[in-house]
């Protein structure tokens, strides 16, 4: 199936200008405003609708209950995103971990969190080349198709929360995880690996993990976004990352 994005940003106000700026106006190829020039994702954007984390990513659905929450389910929880596999005692131990304005409870600043970390570590220009403006030639194409296949494949997967079956030790903190305490696991860093809940981020932005999708680079995890710019440049203009031949032939869009 397709990437499903369904992010409303035309109009929506500066949160950094505030009432100086009149709404977002997207630059005809750069990721700014046409009014104040901040960068889009500093504007109060959100998604439209309840976001199936699968859809985004462009990953076919699964059926199977412990790998995937329905929306009616979720919202019955109160949340706007639920771990899968839990019953609702599990999730509500999971939330506690978690620092509280980042639950993603209904009504709540958690909500939002949720909202712009999908934008920011799953940024759509990313996920497929529908969402690209500047891949103009066939072969530019090609290379966006090979990289984000390989990234697919070989480095990104969602983690899974379930309770540690030993004693052993959170991969980032070095904290102690008690027998039967839940836990977060990533299966492409390896069965045994595993974190707190709340130790489960970028190592580059320090952000949980965003419905707990993550890339591995050199046995260390990271959003989306920090892992691509790990592999190919991010065009500091138009946000996409690139060929280093686009961005040095390209003046107009890196912005020299």
């Amino acid at each position: 199936m397709g990437v499903v994005v369904e992010e409303v940003d035309e109009g929506q106000p500066c949160l950094a200008c505030v009432d100086r700026c009149p709404g977002f106006t997207g630059h005809e190829w750069r990721y700014t405003c046409q009014h104040c020039k901040c960068p889009r994702q500093v504007h109060d954007i959100y998604n439209e609708n309840f976001v199936n984390i699968r859809d985004r990513l462009g990953w076919k659905r699964q059926d199977d209950p412990n790998s995937q929450v329905s929306k009616e389910d979720t919202l019955k929880y109160g949340y706007t995103w639920v771990p899968p596999g839990l019953s609702q005692d599990k999730i509500e131990d999971y939330m506690d971990q978690l620092p509280n304005h980042k639950v993603p409870k209904i009504g709540t600043p958690g909500e939002k969190y949720r909202d712009m970390q999908i934008i920011l570590q799953l940024p759509k220009q990313d996920l497929s080349e529908d969402f690209c403006k500047s891949l103009d030639k066939e072969w530019e194409k090609k290379e966006f198709r090979i990289f984000r296949d390989l990234r697919d494949q070989v480095a990104m997967g969602i983690g899974v929360v379930k309770d540690s079956t030993t004693t052993t030790s959170c991969f980032t903190c070095k904290g102690e995880i008690e027998e039967g305490e839940l836990s977060v696991f990533a299966s492409k860093m390896g069965a045994d690996v595993c974190w707190h809940p709340a130790c489960f981020v970028c190592d580059a932005c320090d952000e949980l993990l965003v419905d707990l999708v993550y890339c591995i680079h050199n046995q260390h995890i990271y959003c989306e976004r920090h892992y691509a710019e790990m592999i190919r440049p991010r065009c500091p203009g138009c946000d996409e990352h690139a060929s280093y031949m686009r961005l040095i032939h390209n003046s107009a869009c890196n912005g020299t």
